[in-house]
């Protein structure tokens, strides 16, 4: 009994060794954040593992059930920024996309303002007129302050705060009510506080599937409060157009998230989404399926030795890799296996034959079985 005793300690005292609590500062960043993210979303119906918060925590995303498809998040230069992010956004039933402005300072990771092109929307489905429609005006809506994603240095139990408004510029026509390209705008007051509540290990899939190693994270905690009001002409929405457009004004929304950032990314490797205050009941999530190790195996840390051009490629690819590596495997987007073959150092790959204008994914392993997933871009055939 005692010797049992013992290898339970003895394994507890290892796995705690693993762990380590990171600091989020300027310094753990790349030079450049530019480039493409690959992510997944979890299925409605997923289940999801225990959030707990706290030090020297684990948390297992590997169980989780993901959508098939992965889809990308695009971070590209941006006059003025170091970078910005393209998203999604919408007001009721209108949607539209923007890049959010942001920069990695000495102060944190902080966005600016999101830059709109003009969208059109038909409204005929709300309004029955066949000419009817809602224009968002191309635009560039700054935060009347910065908005802080994370403020530097993030450590168990730091905590800050953003408040502030943007407008959303928009052109609305209902020849019923009399208004033809009628400017308008949208109003939007955000308050958000986050906090550092945790510290400890977190894994997911990769984009195969595969279970990643656990990587060193922060808890951050999330509520973000945000207040929508609705103005035509200079004046408040009257309730007949409210109606119509199914708004409401003044609506108020609360979101209760969770983020579990890693060093030198920005984008978190997992965020949670909760139902409630109280952070226990989780409905979906996203997951940062890039740059992992595959769990159990070492990484062959020649990721900086290994060269994959041209990137993006017309048809033809030059791999380049330590003699440790054998073999390479190219999956699609949907984790189906197009191409296995052996690699000796360097090796030319004819990829003509592929979809192009898609992501692929490159797995490479060593006769030992460690592994490396690199990702490459076809152009347009």
């Amino acid at each position: 009994m005692r010797y049992i005793v013992s290898l339970v300690m003895s394994f507890l005292l290892s796995e705690s060794s693993l762990r380590a609590q990171i600091t989020l500062d300027n310094s753990v960043y790349p030079a450049s954040v530019i480039g493409v993210d690959s992510l997944k979303k979890t299925v409605v119906s997923s289940a999801f593992p225990l959030f707990i918060v706290g030090a020297n925590a684990s948390w297992d995303m590997s169980l989780v059930t993901d959508t098939t498809p992965v889809y990308f998040l695009y971070r590209v230069s941006y006059p003025g920024y170091q970078y910005a992010d393209s998203s999604k956004f919408s007001f009721g039933v209108f949607y539209y996309e923007g890049k959010i402005s942001s920069g990695v300072t000495l102060g944190g990771i902080i966005e600016y303002g999101i830059n709109m092109p003009r969208t059109p929307s038909s409204i005929i489905a709300l309004t029955i007129g066949p000419n009817d429609s809602v224009i968002i005006d191309s635009q560039v809506a700054l935060f009347s302050s910065p908005h802080t994603k994370i403020a530097f240095p993030a450590t168990y139990n730091s905590a800050w705060s953003s408040s502030y408004y943007s407008d959303l510029h928009f052109h609305l026509t209902i020849l019923a009510l009399g208004d033809t390209l009628a400017p308008g705008f949208v109003r939007t007051y955000i308050t958000e506080k986050d906090s550092v509540t945790g510290w400890g290990k977190m894994r997911v899939k990769d984009a195969l599937g595969s279970p990643s190693d656990y990587n060193n994270v922060l808890q951050v905690q999330t509520m973000t409060v945000r207040t929508d009001s609705f103005f035509l002409n200079g004046a408040p929405l009257s309730s007949v157009l409210l109606t119509t457009l199914g708004l409401t004004q003044g609506h108020k929304d609360t979101t209760y998230e969770h983020y579990y950032y890693r060093k030198q990314e920005v984008t978190p490797l997992a965020q949670v989404a909760f139902r409630d205050a109280g952070y226990t009941q989780p409905y979906t999530a996203t997951t940062h399926v890039q740059r992992l190790s595959t769990v159990s195996t070492a990484n062959v840390d020649p990721e900086q030795q290994i060269t994959i051009y041209p990137n993006p490629a017309d048809g033809i690819i030059t791999i380049e890799a330590p003699a440790a590596i054998k073999t390479f495997e190219i999956y699609n987007v949907m984790g189906q296996l197009v191409l296995k073959d052996v690699l000796r150092n360097q090796k030319q790959v004819t990829l003509s034959h592929l979809q192009g204008g898609s992501l692929y994914y490159i797995r490479l392993a060593d006769d030992k079985g460690a592994v490396v997933v690199k990702t490459i871009t076809l152009r347009p055939n």
